[in-house]
C-alpha cells in the first residue's frame, strides 16, 4: 500500500469521526442526517457542473454499481443514527466500523482481490480490536445493562454489515473511473443517498420537524456537510490506488479517536482496556502497509 493511500484514508477516517460526532450530538438524528446530505449535496453540486462534459462518459456499470453502493450507504446511516439514540459514542463507532470483519468475504467472492498474510492478518487483528474495544467486562456480569445495550449493538453491528456490502459495490464502480470522472461519481452517490433517505425522512416526520432542523442547527448541518463530503472523497481517492480490503481496514483507525472522544465529551469509561484495544488495532494497521 502506498503513502498516498494512507494519507487519503487517515484523512477521510478523521472526516469520518467528525460527521459521527455532528450526528451524535443532534437531536434528532435520522433528520439530520437527511440535513446533512442536502448540504453535502451542495457542496459536491459546483464540482459536478465544472466536470458537466464528463458525465456524458460514464460507464453505465459504475452508474448501477454506483446506485447498489447508495442504497446499501442508505442503510447504513439509518442503522447508525438508530444505534447513537440509546448508544454510547465508545460502543457504537467501533462496531459501525466492523466492516473489515466482512469486506475481505465479499471482495475475494466478486472482485477476486487477493490478500496476502500479512493483509489477512492486519485485518482479524484490526477486527479484533474493535470487538475488543466495546466489550464491558462489568456490563458482561449486568442482565440489566445487557438489555441496554443490545439494541444500539444490533444496529450498530447491522451498520457494519450494510456498509461493507457497500464497499464493495463502492469498489467496483470507482475502478471504471478515469482521475476527473470521480467528482461527478460521487454527485450521483450522494444524490442517490439523498433520494433514499428523503423517502425515509419525510415519511417519518413532519414537514414542520424537518423544518425545525435547519432553523436550529444550521451552522452543525453545514459543518456535518463538510466532514461527510471530505471523507466521502478521500476514501474513494484512497480504494483508487489500494485493495478495497486494506483501504477499509486502515480507515478504522478514526475507531480509536472514537473511543478517547467518548472519554472525554462524554465521560465514558473503560479507557485502559480500550488503550489495550487501540494498541491492536494499530499493530494492525502497520501488518496492512507491509
Amino acid at each position: 500500500m502506498s503513502l498516498q493511500a494512507v494519507f487519503f484514508i487517515i484523512l477521510s477516517a478523521l472526516f469520518h469521526m467528525g460527521w459521527n460526532l455532528c450526528v451524535k450530538n443532534s437531536p434528532q438524528k435520522q433528520i439530520f442526517i437527511w440535513w446533512m446530505f442536502a448540504a453535502t449535496l451542495g457542496i459536491f453540486l459546483p464540482l459536478a457542473l465544472y466536470h458537466l462534459p464528463l458525465w456524458k462518459t460514464m460507464p453505465l456499470p459504475s452508474v448501477f454499481a454506483c446506485l447498489g453502493a447508495s442504497l446499501m450507504y442508505s442503510f447504513y446511516q439509518l442503522c447508525t443514527g438508530k444505534a447513537y439514540q440509546k448508544g454510547e459514542l465508545s460502543l457504537v463507532y467501533p462496531l459501525t466500523n466492523l466492516t473489515p470483519l466482512f469486506v475481505p468475504i465479499w471482495a475475494s467472492w466478486f472482485l477476486g482481490e487477493y490478500l496476502s498474510l500479512y493483509g489477512i492478518a492486519g485485518i482479524f487483528l484490526t477486527t479484533f480490536g474493535a470487538i475488543l474495544l466495546q466489550w464491558n467486562p462489568t456490563n458482561a456480569l449486568s442482565s440489566e445493562n445487557g438489555q441496554k445495550n443490545k439494541k444500539p449493538v444490533f444496529w450498530a453491528i447491522s451498520a457494519s454489515l450494510f456498509a461493507s456490502i457497500g464497499s464493495v459495490f463502492d469498489k467496483a464502480g470507482v475502478d471504471r473511473l478515469s482521475g476527473p470522472l470521480i467528482y461527478p461519481y460521487i454527485t450521483l452517490m450522494v444524490f442517490f443517498m439523498f433520494c433514499f433517505l428523503s423517502v425515509v425522512a419525510w415519511k417519518k416526520s413532519s414537514t414542520a420537524n424537518i423544518l425545525t432542523g435547519i432553523k436550529k442547527f444550521p451552522g452543525q448541518i453545514f459543518l456535518g456537510g463538510i466532514f461527510l463530503a471530505g471523507s466521502v472523497l478521500f476514501f474513494r481517492y484512497g480504494m483508487k490506488v489500494c485493495p478495497i480490503s486494506y483501504a477499509v481496514a486502515l480507515r478504522k483507525a478514526s475507531m480509536v479517536l472514537g473511543v478517547w472522544l467518548g472519554a472525554i465529551l462524554y465521560k465514558e469509561t473503560q479507557v485502559a482496556l480500550r488503550t489495550v484495544a487501540s494498541i491492536i488495532i494499530v499493530i494492525g494497521i502497520l501488518l496492512l502497509k507491509i
